[in-house]
Parts: C-alpha cells; structure tokens; sequence
C-alpha cells in the first residue's frame, strides 16, 4: 500500500514565534515528526506541507520531501488544514500520477508522540477495516462552558450527574493535539474531514498528549521529553 504521511508547517505561528522550527530540546521541533513518520513500518512517504523556504529546507536536511511551497492563500490564520491536504493530494495527482491509498497527518506540536503510536493507530484502522482512526486520550466526564460572568454550563451528557464516583461513569475521550490522523485517502477525498466517516481511537497516555500553543506548553513538554523514560518506567513500576 502507498501510505504517505504530512505534515503541515507553515510559517505564520502567532504564539510561539517560529514554532515549527524552534529549538526544542536542541533540535528543531519539525524534525521530531519527519524522524517518526520515517521510522514507522507502515508510512513509506513523509512530505512537510509548507509556504515557508526556511521551513522546507529544515524539512529536507532531515530527509521528508517538500515538493512544493504551499500557495499563500492556504497558509493564513483561517485557513483550514484540511483545503491544504485537498490541494496537495491533487497536485501530487496531477504532477507525478501519485494517489496514496492512505493519508496520515502528523501536526509538528506533538513531540511525545512515539513511532509506536503512529503504527498503533495504522493497525487500529487496518485491523477494524476503518475508515479513518484518530489519536485520542482519555478525559474527565463532567465537561463545562463558562459564560461572560462566569456561570457554568454543562456540555457533557446530563447522565453523568447521577454518579460522583469517577469509576462509575462511563470513560469519555478527548482529541489529543492531531498526534495522528490517518484515512483511507478516497473517504478524505469525498468528505474533506476525518470525521464524517467510520472512525475509529487509538487512545494514548494522557501526560505525553501534548498540544504546543504557548510558551508554557513549550516549556512543560521539553520538561516532560527529557524525562520521558524515567516518567514511563516509573509509571509502569508504580507501587
């Protein structure tokens, strides 16, 4: 099968400045996700998805392809992530005559993501016969909305006031930061999401389910990847 995995990198990162390139724990944050998509057993093709040449030449010196810039119009705050793969499933198409059976998208912001994770989920999605699997972790049920004076809303299912005992109530599961996303790229084609269609979870840890949007997500996370290992085995050999 022809599973290509990308990346999106684009240069306009409002807050933390040149995020996708940064120093994170002395190498540039985008080389974590080119370095796992290169090392999983399924993907067998790693494009950055980029409108910055700074952004593509880091791409490149850590062996992911950047066959194009991509256009401007795709690369500003509002710009959805999903016309971005649409445009570059299509010009592959046109260009080269490529068409990958599946599609899987790495967001460069999850740097505890693990290669075991991204062929986890593929085996998720191929074992299920899926049509698309999501990353997720698990979450507290009792979800809320908070108005402008802050008065309290419940989202989650009124259900889950009958309990207060956490054990008893039904695991809810939240996104984690686009740690993988992978679809059979004819279903991403026809509905231009990963979600309207026979979707599968790939649940993974809760404390490695890192999302980098500010500078105290950059800081905790470089905190939790130096530790990575003391933190697993500790968790795992826990008394």
């Amino acid at each position: 099968m022809k599973i290509l995995a990308v990346i999106p990198a684009r240069g306009g990162s409002k807050g933390i400045l040149h995020k996708n390139i940064r120093a994170f724990n002395g190498k540039p944050l985008l080389a974590f996700a080119v370095d796992q998509a290169k090392s999983s057993r399924h993907i067998n093709r790693v494009i950055v998805s980029t409108d910055d040449q700074v952004i593509a030449d880091v791409a490149l010196r850590h062996g992911a392809e950047v066959p194009f810039l991509r256009p401007k119009e795709l690369a500003g705050d509002q710009s959805q992530v999903a016309d971005t793969l649409v445009h570059l499933l299509n010009s592959l198409k046109i260009s080269e005559g490529y068409e990958p059976d599946y599609l899987v998208m790495l967001q460069t912001t999850s740097p505890l993501r693990t290669v075991a994770d991204i062929d986890g989920s593929l085996d998720k999605l191929f074992e299920t016969n899926a049509d698309a699997v999501v990353s997720l972790c698990e979450t507290e049920q009792l979800l809320y909305t908070m108005d402008n004076k802050r008065r309290l809303c419940l989202v989650s299912d009124k259900k889950f006031l009958k309990s207060t005992n956490r054990q008893a109530l039904e695991q809810t599961y939240m996104l984690n930061g686009a740690m993988v996303y992978g679809i059979k790229t004819d279903i991403f084609l026809r509905d231009k999401s990963f979600f309207k269609c026979n979707l599968v979870g790939f649940v993974v840890d809760q404390w490695r389910s890192v999302d980098l949007d500010e500078p105290a997500d950059f800081l905790v996370a470089e905190l939790l990847h130096k530790n990575i290992n003391y933190i697993h085995d500790g968790i795992k050999n826990f008394k």
